[in-house]
């Protein structure tokens, strides 16, 4: 049903893209400790750390979507980005410690959240965000459903030009940067029609 486009494990010191589609990335933050083994994740300062990956045909095609990443948040404070492709959707972690996602279609966001409270600080966790072609979308947290809900959209956008895939930020500028680890992003789209 999906495509694995991306993956990086930030064991590797430059973002490595293991799924074999070169989508590696750029911008490496500093590594810190991961679940299990020192130097095993890229740290991000919450001010300007990101990784960026640029457009490419694996990125850009319209479809569905799915992202898990295995992450530990230092700080709330602010919406903190966990994984945003540009004009076609957004993962993340909003100031109340909710999880968040949405997707860019029509000119217009739809979205899921989970309840307030739910993502805590200072621990390992692994996220996961679903949008399926047929518009259902779905949060959650450690394998758990968290959130759920029905958007009769159609197909999520592709990753759009010029500010591609941005791990750990908002594609175009200094804002909502996430605050602590992020280990390992998992990210799928549908396979071409």
């Amino acid at each position: 049903m999906f495509d694995l486009v991306l993956h990086h494990r930030y064991a590797i010191p430059e973002p490595h893209d293991l799924s074999g589609n070169g989508n590696h990335g750029y911008g490496a933050p500093n590594r810190g400790p991961g679940r299990d083994s020192p130097a095993a994740a890229a740290v991000f300062d919450g001010t300007t750390d990101r990784i960026f990956v640029p457009p490419a045909p694996t990125l850009t095609r319209p479809g569905g979507v799915r992202a898990d990443l295995v992450v530990n948040l230092e700080a709330l404070g602010q919406r903190r980005t966990l994984l945003e492709g540009y004009l076609s959707f957004a993962f993340g972690v909003e100031d109340d410690g909710s999880l968040s996602a949405s997707v860019y279609r029509n000119l217009e966001w739809a979205g899921v959240q989970s309840r307030p409270g739910l993502i805590p600080l200072s621990e390992w966790i692994e996220v996961t965000f679903l949008y399926t072609d047929d518009g259902v979308m779905t949060l959650a947290l450690d394998g758990a459903i968290v959130a759920e809900r029905y958007w009769r959209i159609g197909r999520a956008q592709g990753v759009g030009w010029p500010f591609g895939l941005s791990i750990g930020a908002w594609p175009d500028g200094d804002r909502r940067i996430w605050k602590g680890c992020i280990e390992e992003v998992r990210f799928w789209r549908t396979p071409p029609e």
